[in-house]
């Protein structure tokens, strides 16, 4: 898309002497801190999560670090920080959040049930429908209706409404919904209807659709207000807690929340649409993979990002060096309209609990064993159940006493004794259990990724891979493999690279403007005009980002949503500024007809085209110091050796500590690389070299 610069950038190298920058990232097993100064020295701290209060684990690592030498020396009164998680994401796969209640257009009470009457796996005889975040019983019809051009045809019945909201303030309904037909087109039934359940109902809090995100699709639409009503108390609850924290520690600066778009913005503007957080952490981490990937010589690449953490493994897209966005992405069970980066995840993590089904069968999660009791092999609970960890440790490729993240040693009797355990049924060895659960979640994976790439029409062989998370390098080599990809960028901080990808955002917004007009009905003064808006509602929203970071330059990409006259589906089409401005309506057709010849390799010039939306992605670029290098961390007692029984290889292979790595090494494998938050496997037929940013690539040498 067109960049349009709105003022000149400042010097983004010139941050304050003494600031410090912050980046954190709550996963499921530890909280990354990754942190730098103005001398752009980076430093990694894991803390372990505390599930019930992840804001203590990074008030917790915030304490570490200010203890330290480095972080000593700072401002922390002037701390620039942003924060990413799975706090929203884990709510809603949870249901765990507020009853609410709906009120909706007459007639459309089973908009929640019928959910386009999509079935999730349609060849299963089994499927069904995700149950509604909503219960019919909790869903009020009322009298009213917006034409689809925006006219109101009937007033909203106030009677309707207070009726409704007199039956939820006897039920325990606390947060309330609103979403009516064709109000992208036209708030004001909406509107007028919340402001009836607040007089009625004052305790409840009102949730607009068309305030949330104007997009057409009730249902969808629907659902994304549902998810945000739903996610809003964890969100508040985590920033409240995180808050009062850093204030009782004298950092009072507001601080910056990882939006699922691969960039940050203010909490004050997130608690608005608390949503935008739902992919913050895993959008952080592929957002930091192309910053890596760039630094390792590998701007403008295809790329395949792989995180394996301790819940899920995440597998996301970066085209042309940038990260993909997608607006038609699922969270759980659920679509969301806004602007995401495009993730997908499957329950295989290295917490992922290694069990058998009822017919023998070796299976790998969905469940987790989480940070408590965590794995066996953590030696937190007698009798524990074993995890992919467990395996790891099995095989060899994890130590014994091996400490995780510097701060969890691993027992391998832990994990030999749970593997055993489990396997006495089935009579199979702890050796054959953690094998098979390797493969089965390398297959997993395997397949995860074959599948994302063939969504996207994509040749596998002509991508690369960046893997990260905790277990990310320890399987890419043997995902790629599969898949035919024959290198993989191993980051300096690879099982912080979420926490790297937070600390290095940039204040990123999405914005958009309903149209839904032809072509032939929209002149040029109209355009002009809602482009003149859209760039209103951009400025205004840049205003309320600035008082949480130092923005030194800032750029808009517009863009169009159309599709031909009877088409079911739209095309992103990126359009410059002035082409809107001007109102340049035929320029607009002839970029869409290019783009449409583009995807699918035909174009209708003679067919009527619809534009569907105006859309604004804003960046502004925050300032903050180049980054100079990484602070490793010693590894004392490393063993220069480690029997390993995986595919093939039996016996010792070499250990080699990734801070004694230099660049211009290579080494073939089979060969272990340790280091604080990670470990990553290099298989025979594979080679690593470390290039000049100290970055690892592991090549494959038939590749």
């Amino acid at each position: 898309m067109t960049e349009v610069l709105t003022h000149a950038p400042a010097d983004v190298g010139g941050a304050r002497e003494e600031a410090l920058f912050l980046g954190v990232d709550v996963g499921g097993t530890f909280t990354d801190l990754v942190f730098y100064g103005a001398d752009g020295q980076m430093h990694c701290v894991k803390v372990p999560t505390l599930p019930d209060h992840p804001g203590a684990s990074t008030l917790a690592g915030i304490d570490e670090i200010r203890s330290s030498p480095s972080g000593s020396r700072g401002d922390w009164e002037r701390l620039s920080h942003t924060h990413s998680s799975t706090i929203a994401t884990n709510a809603l796969i949870e249901r765990r959040g507020p009853h609410l209640a709906l009120l909706t257009t007459r007639g459309f009470r089973d908009l929640m049930d019928l959910q386009r009457l999509n079935l999730p796996h349609p060849m299963r005889y089994d499927s069904r429908r995700p149950v509604p975040l909503v219960p019919r019983r909790r869903v009020y019809e009322i009298s009213e209706r917006v034409s689809a051009d925006g006219k109101v045809l009937e007033e909203v019945d106030g009677d309707d409404v207070r009726a409704a909201a007199a039956s939820m303030s006897t039920s325990r309904v606390s947060d309330v919904v609103v979403c009516f037909l064709h109000s992208y087109r036209n708030p004001s039934n909406e509107e007028r209807a919340a402001e009836i359940v607040r007089r009625e109902f004052p305790g409840a809090r009102v949730d607009v659709s068309s305030k949330v995100w104007p997009q057409a699709r009730e249902y969808e639409r629907a659902t994304l207000a549902c998810i945000n009503a739903l996610v809003r108390p964890a969100i508040e609850g985590h920033l409240d807690e995180l808050e009062k924290g850093l204030a009782g520690r004298g950092i009072r600066r507001r601080l910056n929340v990882a939006r699922s778009n691969g960039g940050c913005e203010a909490t004050h503007s997130l608690r608005v649409r608390p949503a935008n957080a739902l992919l913050s952490g895993p959008a952080s981490g592929v957002a930091g993979a192309a910053v890596v990937a760039e630094q390792a010589g590998w701007g403008g690449a295809d790329l395949l990002t792989l995180d394996v953490g301790g819940t899920s493994a995440d597998i996301g897209v970066i085209r042309d060096g940038s990260v993909v966005l997608s607006s038609e992405e699922h969270v759980g069970e659920f679509p969301i309209l806004l602007p995401t980066v495009a993730v997908s995840s499957i329950g295989a993590g290295g917490g992922s609990v290694i069990w058998f089904d009822h017919q023998g069968g070796l299976r790998v999660g969905p469940r987790s064993v989480g940070s408590y009791p965590g794995p066996a092999c953590y030696g937190r609970s007698t009798g524990g159940e074993p995890s992919l960890t467990d395996a790891f440790v099995e095989v060899g490729l994890i130590g014994n006493n091996q400490a995780l993240g510097g701060k969890i040693p691993v027992r391998a009797e832990l994990a030999h004794a749970a593997l055993e355990t489990l396997g006495r049924g089935p009579t199979w060895s702890a050796g054959e259990i953690a094998a098979g659960a390797i493969d089965i979640a390398v297959a997993r994976m395997v397949a995860e990724a074959t599948r994302v790439l063939a969504r996207r029409g994509i040749d596998a062989p002509r991508f690369r891979m960046v893997a990260f998370g905790g277990a990310g390098p320890l399987l890419a080599a043997l995902v790629c493999a599969e898949i035919g990809i024959g290198q993989v960028l191993v980051p300096l901080m690879p099982g912080a690279l979420s926490a790297f990808g937070a600390a290095h955002a940039d204040i990123e917004g999405d914005l958009l403007l309903p149209v839904y007009c032809k072509v032939s009905d929209l002149d040029k003064a109209e355009l002009g005009g809602l482009a003149a808006r859209l760039s209103g509602d951009v400025a205004r929203w840049v205003v309320t980002q600035r008082e949480a970071a130092d923005i030194a330059a800032t750029s808009v990409r517009f863009s169009c949503d159309m599709r031909y006259d009877g088409q079911g589906f739209d095309v992103a089409v990126p359009v410059d500024g002035d082409v809107l401005e001007r109102g340049d309506v035929q320029t607009m057709v002839a970029a869409f007809h290019a783009a449409h010849r583009g995807a699918f390799g035909h174009a209708d010039e003679r067919a009527e085209v619809w534009v569907k939306e105006l859309r604004a992605h804003v960046v502004c670029v925050t300032t903050k110091p180049e980054l100079s290098g990484f602070a490793d961390a010693d590894l004392p007692g490393l063993s220069p050796t480690r029997a390993l029984d995986l595919g093939g290889v039996r016996g010792d292979v070499r250990v080699l500590a990734r801070g004694r790595l230099t660049p211009g090494d290579i080494v073939e494998g089979p060969l272990i690389i340790e280091q604080l938050d990670t470990t990553t496997y290099v298989p025979p037929d594979w080679r690593l070299s470390c290039h000049e940013s100290r970055h690892l690539v592991l090549s494959h040498l038939a590749g």
